[in-house]
C-alpha cells in the first residue's frame, strides 16, 4: 500500500452507488454483490457514514480499530463515521450490509443525538461486535425486511426503512444496555457515556480526568473507579487510548507526516508524540505507519 502525496478522501455514501441509485442516505446490499462491486477500493479512506455487517455464513476475519476479530456467522459487526477497518474472507460471504447517514436517522427523531447514545456506536464501547442469537431472532427478520423496503424504492418504502432501521437499532441495543442492572450500575454505565462523548469533543485539548471529572460533576477519583469497574483500566488510560487510535487512524489513512500529525493532536513537537505513542504501543509511529502500509488487506 503506497501513500499519495495527496489528502486521502472522505468518502461520501454517494460514492458507494451508482448514477441509477435515487436514495443516498441509506443503501442496502447483500454482502457479496458489494465485495464483487467494489473489488477495486484498495485504498486507505475513512467514510462519513454509519454501516452495519450482518454475516449470515463465512469465515475470515474483520479488524475495526485495529482490534481482530474472527468473523463468524450470525454475527453483525457494526462501524461509526471514522472508523478504519479491514477484512478478509476465507470464502464468499453471505449476508446483508447496510450503509446509512447520521442524519437520516437523526432527523426523523426528536432527540438529535438519540443514534450516539446506542451502546455499538459509543466511539470506546465495547459492542462493535454483536452475536444474532443472543439478542433475538426479530433482528434477522429485521434485516430481510429491510432489504425487502430497499428493493421496493417507493414513498411508502422510504418511511418503512427509517421504521425498520430504527427498531432493529433498538432490538440490538436493550441486551447491550443491560437495563436489568442495579440502579448504581446503570447510573455508572450513563456517566461513562457522556464521559465518552466529551472525550470526543476534546480529546485534542484536555488529557486529564479531572477536566473530564470538572464537566461531569463528579470527583476525578469517582471517576477512575467507575472505569476500573466498567473498562479494567483507569479514566487516564481511557483517554489516552483515545488519542492512540485517532494516531493510529492518521497514520493509516493520511498522508500528513509524523510531525504533521503531531501538530493535529495538539502534541508540542514530533519528539513528543513519538515517544508518548512507542510508551504506550511499543513500536514507533514510523514503524507502525510501515507495517501497515506492507499489508495487502483492503480497507473500506
Amino acid at each position: 500500500m503506497v501513500f499519495s502525496k495527496e489528502k486521502i478522501p472522505v468518502l461520501d455514501i454517494c460514492n458507494m452507488v451508482d448514477a441509477s441509485e435515487t436514495e443516498h442516505e441509506i443503501l442496502v446490499f447483500e454482502l457479496a454483490d458489494f465485495l464483487a462491486y467494489h473489488n477495486n477500493m484498495q485504498f486507505p479512506h475513512r467514510h462519513n457514514f454509519y454501516q452495519l455487517m450482518f454475516i449470515e455464513s463465512g469465515s475470515g476475519y474483520h479488524i475495526i480499530d485495529f482490534t481482530k476479530f474472527e468473523i463468524k456467522e450470525n454475527t453483525i459487526y457494526f462501524l461509526n463515521p471514522g472508523q478504519v477497518h479491514e477484512w478478509q474472507f476465507d470464502y464468499k460471504p453471505k449476508g446483508i450490509l447496510i450503509n446509512f447517514t447520521e442524519s437520516y436517522i437523526s432527523l426523523f427523531l426528536a432527540n438529535l443525538n438519540h443514534l450516539k447514545n446506542y451502546p455499538f456506536f459509543i466511539a470506546n464501547g465495547n459492542g462493535s461486535v454483536v452475536n444474532v442469537e443472543s439478542i433475538s431472532s426479530n433482528v434477522q427478520i429485521l434485516f430481510q425486511q429491510i432489504k425487502h423496503e430497499y428493493a421496493r424504492n417507493d414513498e411508502s418504502a422510504r418511511y418503512m426503512l427509517r421504521l425498520y432501521l430504527l427498531q432493529l437499532l433498538e432490538w440490538m441495543s436493550r441486551p447491550l444496555n443491560n437495563v436489568s442492572k442495579p440502579y448504581e450500575l446503570r447510573q455508572g454505565a450513563n456517566i461513562l457515556q457522556k464521559f465518552d462523548r466529551l472525550i470526543e469533543e476534546h480529546y485534542t485539548t484536555l488529557r486529564l480526568p479531572k477536566d473530564y471529572a470538572a464537566m461531569l460533576y463528579i470527583t476525578p477519583n469517582y471517576l477512575n473507579e467507575l472505569c476500573i469497574s466498567h473498562f479494567g483500566h483507569s479514566a487516564g488510560t481511557h483517554i489516552r487510548n483515545r488519542i492512540i487510535l485517532e494516531a493510529k487512524r492518521l497514520l493509516v489513512n493520511s498522508s500528513l507526516t509524523i510531525n504533521e500529525i503531531a501538530w493535529a493532536l495538539n502534541f508540542e513537537n514530533h519528539s513528543y508524540f513519538s515517544r508518548f505513542f512507542k510508551k504506550y504501543t511499543s513500536i514507533t509511529p514510523e514503524l507502525f505507519r510501515k507495517q501497515i502500509s506492507n499489508t495487502k488487506s483492503c480497507i473500506y
